[in-house]
């Protein structure tokens, strides 16, 4: 777990250096809420960082799947936590002087450790979508990814279980709103 932490800080810290010295910077949040309404939560909102020298290449740092969870069942009480982050590499290829086809590798997974148990998931993805340019700031996107993805589980201190999953389109498409900005030359 040390070591997790320790990649993620390290990793946290080499993106935000790159960051800073970005020419060309996004904000925003990737949502994959396409059904949320009825099956899951309304906003399923998560905070994603792009930076680059322009629009046409960026580098993304997205935050995914962290949450806490407490819970009591039959006098037992069981606690959840789990975090993940993916990073990548985004081309965009004008098609219209606002609209854009998108693709790129990803890599990252999910940590999970709870009651008796922790997982490490594994990815590598390569996405696919479309960006349009609503104004000088302002991008929408909507991107679907390939991925190539593991679980690897222990229990009560044992490694007990591991599968891997490959999906051709089937994971959730991300729906991307970003606010773009850049430094300004002197």
């Amino acid at each position: 777990m040390k070591a997790f932490q320790k990649a993620v800080f390290v990793l946290t810290f080499i993106g935000a250096s790159f960051l800073a010295n970005a020419q060309y910077r996004e904000i925003g949040i990737v949502s994959s809420a396409s059904m949320g309404i009825m099956y899951g939560p309304v906003l399923d909102a998560r905070p994603v960082f792009k930076w680059g020298k322009s629009i046409q290449s960026v580098r993304a740092l997205r935050i995914d799947r962290t949450y806490m969870n407490y819970s009591t069942y039959n006098g037992q009480s069981y606690w959840n936590i789990s975090t993940g982050a993916f990073f990548g590499q985004e081309w965009r290829k004008p098609i219209t002087d606002k609209f854009y086809f998108l693709h790129g590798p990803e890599i990252g997974g999910f940590y999970s450790n709870g009651t008796n148990y922790s997982s490490v998931n594994p990815a590598v993805r390569y996405q696919l979508g479309m960006l349009y340019k609503v104004n000088p700031n302002i991008n929408i996107g909507l991107a679907t990814p390939l991925s190539l993805s593991g679980n690897f589980s222990k229990s009560n201190g044992v490694w007990t279980q591991s599968s891997f999953n490959m999906g051709l389109f089937s994971d959730t498409n991300y729906l991307i709103l970003t606010y773009a900005f850049e430094k300004q030359k002197k």
